[in-house]
């Protein structure tokens, strides 16, 4: 036990590094390619593209530029050195407000990465631990708490492995999943007028209803559902670096349904890290497809993972899954109240937490691409160019026509307290956006 826990400690250190760098290539041996860069668009399928600059991809219609385009001063974190045996490197997040995140020119093709970090109080620690004497060494980046700054960097060696990764698991817990699994209304709970069918704000530090608009109501999720897929996959993972293929099969059905996607080709092998992010951040089911067969064998196995855990929840007298990927079925159903609590549980697990927090993520090259692809959450990247009040946390967004555009986000206020927002069929990907940055800057003090 005590092996398997330093182990799964270790696996959420690797992908909490994970989600504060992108791959970069070196241009001396692949100066012939750029990164494709995926994006989510408003309504369907996400495709592959190179690009020097998509930040004008943000800016929505009939808005000032300036309000979307994201420029400006940044934190820079780079991450250097080599790490041998089991050495490996852990990141933990800090709490308070963020400044707004910089990305220039091509996305993933720097040599830095520029985050959104906390503007007070300690932001991101990386600190690199080594499992026993010897076993390696790194270069590690510690962000300086104050806005703006460019980080120091330094050296930490020896330090204890299972310490380490205690911090950096602390600091991805963002909510903690004690005190029952239900929200409780109470006469202090809001009923505001917002763009959504559906809508559900928690505190989810006390588990009570701060605003809510038919939140017991029955909703399709859409896409919103690959957050329970990525909380039940980061459960039964054993090996971040086993290659998956993509078959053949999953491209078409892919094509079949106008599904989003990362745009991988049959016959390439990816990384389970690199389907994970590849699950969350452009929503790919072609991602969600191969990562649900390396873990159950088959997609209707792991859906009966995800009914299964729906009944630990004790939300399966409302939600009910059919798929991995949010593709409607009218079966396939949840509550916006069911919703916030998956993303309660997720946002309190170390693997699951790092990748719905990234911003940008590149994956690796491999046997069919010399050049990782770039994913991106652009609900993150718009929300951060919006006014809050807080800080957004993490997010994941759907479409299908069934279920409208809808999105679950957590969120930090001023305050330090820890939101959950969910709303459900509303008319715009930007119109959502809205409705989350309106409700957090009302009423998540």
């Amino acid at each position: 036990m005590k092996n398997t826990k330093k182990y799964l400690k270790k696996i959420a250190a690797e992908l909490m590094l994970a989600s504060m760098m992108t791959v970069q290539i070196s241009t001396f041996a692949l100066a012939d390619t750029q990164t494709p860069v995926v994006e989510i668009t408003d309504y369907g399928p996400i495709g592959a593209s190179t690009t020097e600059d998509n930040s004008a991809s943000l800016v929505p219609s009939g808005e000032n530029a300036a309000a979307g385009t994201e420029t400006g001063s940044s934190t820079t974190v780079t991450v250097t050195g080599s790490t041998a045996g089991n050495s490996y490197s852990e990141t933990a997040i800090g709490a308070g407000s963020a400044q707004t995140s910089a990305i220039t020119g091509t996305e993933g093709t720097a040599s830095t990465v520029d985050t959104t970090v906390p503007s007070t109080s300690a932001a991101i620690v990386t600190d690199t631990s080594t499992g026993s004497a010897g076993s390696g060494q790194a270069s590690t980046a510690a962000v300086s708490a104050s806005a703006g700054t460019s980080a120091a960097t330094g050296t930490e060696a020896g330090t204890s492995a299972d310490s380490a990764a205690a911090t950096a698991m602390n600091g991805t817990n963002f909510f903690q999943t004690t005190g029952g699994n239900s929200f409780l209304q109470t006469t202090l709970t809001a009923h505001p007028e917002v763009n959504a069918n559906f809508a559900i704000l928690v505190d989810a530090d006390s588990n009570l209803v701060v605003a809510e608009k038919n939140s017991e109501s029955k909703m399709y999720p859409a896409s919103m559902t690959k957050v329970m897929t990525l909380l039940v996959a980061c459960e039964h993972i054993t090996n971040l670096s086993d290659e998956v293929e993509i078959t053949s099969d999953i491209v078409q059905y892919v094509n079949d349904n106008d599904a989003s996607n990362c745009g991988f080709k049959a016959g390439e092998k990816v990384t389970v890290q690199d389907l994970l992010y590849g699950l969350i951040l452009p929503s790919g089911a072609d991602a969600a497809l191969a990562l649900v067969r390396y873990i159950a064998g088959s997609e209707e196995q792991f859906v009966n993972l995800m009914n299964q855990k729906a009944q630990e929840l004790g939300i399966s007298a409302t939600t009910h899954y059919t798929n991995s990927t949010g593709l409607y079925n009218d079966n396939h159903y949840t509550t916006a109240k069911d919703m916030a609590l998956v993303m309660k549980y997720a946002a309190a697990n170390p693997y699951a937490s790092a990748i719905l927090s990234t911003r940008s993520y590149t994956t690796k090259p491999n046997n069919k691409r010399s050049t990782g692809l770039t994913f991106s959450n652009l609900f993150l990247k718009r929300i951060d160019s919006q006014s809050t009040g807080g800080t957004a946390l993490m997010a994941k967004t759907g479409y299908v026509s069934k279920a409208g555009n809808c999105a679950v986000s957590c969120f930090t206020g001023a305050s330090g307290k820890h939101y959950i927002l969910v709303t459900g069929k509303t008319s715009g990907a930007w119109n959502v956006v809205y409705a989350h940055r309106d409700l957090y800057k009302t009423y998540g003090k």
